[in-house]
Parts: structure tokens; C-alpha cells; sequence
């Protein structure tokens, strides 16, 4: 399941300008001038701005405070909901009809029903799941999303390790259920 193309389109909106304002602040990537230029960087260089933002969550309420892209008080709601994001190791690890199960890779184990932004994940990573990813999980609206910048770590799982991601998926819902906002 995926967003609705104005949902997606909200974020990306909402989402590059934020990095493109922690780049700013903090001189990550010197060859920035533009949040168009931002957006064609690489997954790589992305994941370095995204990690200072949520590792410096001042950053957000000093965006929210200086809004230089004159967001809407709705809008802005959006992006202080996003200090509390999950950046994280995750495998994906089932699909559903209306969400994309991502297990966090920390005990204890939490089941997320993530939704995805333009594309399917099945379209994004065609391999067999389970798949073990970096990303971040951030609330948007009612729901839960990627930032759509992951790192992918191609790894093989054997039978008995799908069997034991079967367990800790099990353990997580008896204990606290599908997480599907944050």
C-alpha cells in the first residue's frame, strides 16, 4: 500500500526543503544551492543530512520558528511531528493489504505497518523478503512512511532465520500489536 499521489506529493514538498535547510545550517554537501539540486544527490549523501537532522532535533524547531518556505500552521504540524521519527536498521518482512510489516532489528522487537511513498516496495526491492534496509520511519497524518532514503543491505536468511523473524514477528503483536502511528 502507498500513498495517495497528493500525500506524496505533500511530502516531498514538506520533506526536501528540511533537508535542504539542515544541509544549509550545517555545510554537509557544498554544492547544494537549490532544493531541486538537493533532491538529485545521491541516496548516500541524502542519508548524511537525514541522520544530523534526527540526530539534532533542534533543527526542526528551528525550521519550524524561521519557516523559510512559509509553510501553513498544518503543514508545520507535520514536520514537528517528525521529531518523533524511528531512524533505524528494519527487515522487511511481510506484505499485507494495507501495510509493508517492517520489524525493528532491536529487542525489544516492534512490528511497524509502513505505507510506502510512490512506489510499492515490492517495486523498490524485488528480492525475496525478508530484506534488511536503513531508513526512517517518520508519522505522517495517521499513518507511518519511509523518508524513501534506504540503505540496503543485500544479505541471503536462511529457513531458520525466517523462522526466527516468524517468532520475534508474533512476540512483537502479542506484546503491543501492529504499530501504525507513531
Amino acid at each position: 500500500m502507498k500513498l495517495s499521489e497528493p500525500e506524496s506529493n505533500m511530502f516531498h514538498e514538506l520533506y526536501y526543503p528540511l533537508l535542504y535547510y539542515t544541509n544549509q545550517k550545517r555545510r554537509l554537501i557544498p554544492d547544494v544551492f537549490t532544493v531541486r539540486g538537493l533532491r538529485k544527490k545521491s541516496s548516500e549523501q541524502l542519508k548524511i543530512i537525514r541522520n544530523v537532522l534526527f540526530q539534532q532535533l533542534n533543527l526542526f524547531d528551528q525550521f519550524i520558528f524561521e519557516n523559510p518556505f512559509h509553510f501553513s500552521s498544518p503543514e508545520l504540524e507535520i514536520v514537528d511531528d517528525w521529531k518523533h521519527s524511528c531512524v533505524g536498521k528494519y527487515f522487511i518482512f511481510r506484505e499485507t493489504n494495507y501495510y509493508t510489516i517492517f520489524l525493528s532489528n532491536i529487542k525489544p522487537i516492534k512490528a511497524y505497518g509502513v505505507m510506502a511513498l510512490n512506489k510499492e516496495f515490492n517495486e523498490i526491492f524485488t528480492e525475496e523478503l525478508p530484506i534488511y534496509i536503513e531508513t526512517a520511519l517518520l508519522p505522517f497524518k495517521d499513518k507511518i512512511i519511509t523518508d524513501g532514503i534506504f540503505s540496503y543491505y543485500r544479505l541471503k536468511f536462511g529457513a531458520g532465520f525466517a523462522r526466527n523473524l516468524q517468532k520475534s514477528y508474533q512476540q512483537a503483536i502479542d506484546q503491543e500489536g501492529l504499530i501504525v502511528s507513531l
